[in-house]
């Protein structure tokens, strides 16, 4: 069979959690397993949460007494929450959407979303000014048949417009 490549750009939630920086100050200290702040507090626990689109939430808690009494609490990312759980969120990007970033890295990528907006453009037309945002009719066979009908009156339409433009 054919391989077809999705040519659109990935959310840019996932896209941001690849770069991975942390606020300025935060620290992921390896022996501990646990990320520091910038007073040089570690956190006390971290909940891990699995999303549907395969990257892994981190969220380290750090503890309310020990923030309160921070000097630096102002200036703190984890001190100006109004929260009542002091915690600092991370992303952890799977494999499959780091490929997927990898991906739109590349020139085929590059040259192919350049041309997207006509592709759409030409979809819209089809869906708002041709009927195909319903099906006419139930079953595959018959929405397949519609989408070539629809396609067909639409090319049709064009071809007569570019013939008039021409002899203009």
């Amino acid at each position: 069979g054919k391989e077809i490549s999705l040519i659109a750009r990935t959310n840019t939630a996932v896209a941001a959690a690849a770069n991975g920086n942390l606020e300025e100050g935060f620290c992921f200290n390896k022996d501990a397993g646990m990320l520091q702040c910038s007073a040089g507090e570690l956190s006390t626990r971290v909940e891990r949460r699995s999303a549907k689109n395969g990257n892994t939430y981190l969220r380290y808690k750090f503890s309310k007494v020990k923030c309160r009494k921070c000097p630096q609490r102002e200036n703190c990312y984890v001190g100006k929450s109004n929260a009542k759980v002091r915690s600092y969120s991370m992303t952890q990007v799977s494999e499959k959407n780091l490929e997927r970033l990898k991906f739109e890295e590349s020139d085929y990528f590059q040259e192919r979303i350049k041309i997207r907006h006509r592709i759409e453009e030409k979809n819209g037309e089809l869906k708002e000014a041709h009927g195909l945002r319903k099906a006419d009719s139930r079953g595959l066979f018959a929405m397949h048949l519609q989408m070539y009908f629809t396609a067909f009156t639409a090319n049709i339409k064009r071809i007569v417009r570019l013939k008039e433009l021409a002899m203009a």
